[in-house]
């Protein structure tokens, strides 16, 4: 009985915790895809904000660049205009002497335009009067052929410098609107690589969302599985106490019937003892019953059983056969009737429900403890109409036919035994079949 027991509340935790399983499992997968995910979409984040990191950074040394060559073009402007102003002096001086010298030639012209430089000799009134004359005269030349040449050399000189001005000036525009260029490109770039880091980071906030969800799903499908495992906790308690007070009461009987036989003849019928069902576990389960087990028959007093379905039609009868869901062994305790889903099932005697629950391998059932010490069983119910602890006359509705459980079609499982979920014996006689 025990066996019979632990082996029905492990298929029913495993029935019920693989698919919590299995469903925890696919959302850690999940889960992990989403860090993942997010991993990468960080790591281009930072990818994004090193490459606007270098643009700035480029942006900051062009600006640099663009300001010390404006403030060096200004500088050179301003030497522009001041040479520009020097240029103007400069030529207004040169201007102011050619007209001196073109004056002083005109005087000299006039005054000596009938002399020569012998006439000037002969002129003077002494040797030194005609010296002093000529070096008047040469001197005079001399001056004026000096201020001539210097004033070329002046005005060639600013015009060098101009020019070469010039050329800087150039120069410096060139480099000018060359950094604006770059600079330009570098903040359209920088503006595209904000807007990338705007969408990056809006991606990363929608796969962290997603990530949360799988989490949540996790924490949520954790609290089902706690509960479940708590539920079946619970039922396996109650069949604990269900199976206790069972052999409590087997030994009670047992010890009546002690008690009985001691004060009744000795000897016995060779009908009673045929008809005499051992209080013992028999052992017969779906995994390890033998074939060819003993049938025990009703007893003489086992009046009062009725067929569990209006319409007994057999699917499977007791005995030896091979599960065709492959769990439950080669050994059928009970027999399976055939009918449409909903079909009213029916206690097959009175008794008091001990059971009426679902389980992964008996679906919804339905486990009935009689007055002569049999279990009845209603396995696979669509349906139940009845709760433990409630008593039931025979033919009173248990429920529907149905296919919950380790089921492949709709049908009753019918079985009786005589220990609770032990001691499996063949319906049929109890039936009348």
């Amino acid at each position: 009985m025990k066996k019979k027991l632990l082996i029905t509340l492990s298929f029913v935790l495993l029935v019920n915790a693989a698919p919590l399983s299995a469903l925890a499992d696919d959302i850690d997968q999940k889960i992990e895809t989403q860090t993942k995910k997010i991993e990468d979409i960080v790591k281009n984040e930072n990818d994004a904000k090193d490459y606007l990191a270098t643009l700035e950074t480029e942006i900051a040394t062009i600006e640099t660049e663009y300001q010390t060559v404006l403030s060096e073009k200004q500088k050179h402007e301003k030497e522009m205009n001041k040479l520009n102003t020097d240029i103007a002096n400069l030529e207004e001086k040169i201007e102011k002497r050619n007209e001196q010298l073109q004056a002083q030639a005109r005087v000299t012209q006039t005054n000596h335009e009938q002399e020569s430089m012998l006439a000037v000799l002969l002129s003077a009134d002494s040797i030194s009067d005609a010296i002093s004359k000529a070096l008047a005269v040469n001197t005079l030349v001399t001056a004026n052929n000096d201020i001539l040449t210097a004033q070329k050399e002046d005005k060639k000189e600013l015009d060098t410098l101009k020019v070469n001005l010039t050329a800087t000036l150039k120069a410096l525009e060139k480099k000018t609107e060359e950094l604006e260029e770059k600079e330009a490109a570098l903040a359209e770039a920088k503006l595209e690589q904000n807007v990338k880091i705007n969408e990056i980071a809006a991606s990363l906030a929608t796969e962290k969302a997603e990530k949360d969800k799988f989490v949540k799903q996790k924490e949520e499908a954790a609290k089902r599985k706690e509960a479940q495992l708590k539920a079946i906790a619970e039922e396996k308690k109650k069949e604990a106490e269900a199976k206790a007070a069972a052999e409590k009461q087997a030994k009670e009987l047992a010890k009546t019937k002690q008690t009985q036989a001691a004060t009744a003849p000795t000897k016995t019928t060779e009908k009673e003892q045929a008809t005499t069902v051992p209080d013992t576990n028999t052992g017969t389960s779906n995994n390890d019953a033998p074939a060819n087990a003993p049938t025990p028959t009703p007893p003489a007093s086992s009046g009062g059983w009725s067929a569990p379905v209006a319409s007994m039609t057999i699917t499977s009868g007791f005995g030896g056969r091979e599960d065709p869901t492959g769990i439950s062994g080669s050994f059928h305790d009970g027999i399976d009737f055939g009918g449409a889903s909903g079909t009213p099932i029916m206690a097959a005697r009175s008794g008091e429900v001990v059971s009426a629950n679902y389980s992964g391998m008996a679906g919804n059932h339905v486990v009935i403890k009689h007055d002569n010490g049999y279990y009845s069983y209603y396995l696979h119910m669509s349906s139940l109409s009845v709760a433990a602890g409630q008593s039931v006359s025979a033919g009173q509705m248990l429920g529907g036919m149905g296919t919950t459980g380790n089921s492949t079609g709709v049908h009753l499982h019918f079985s009786i035994s005589t220990g609770l979920w032990s001691g499996f014996v063949n319906p049929a006689p109890f039936i009348g079949l």
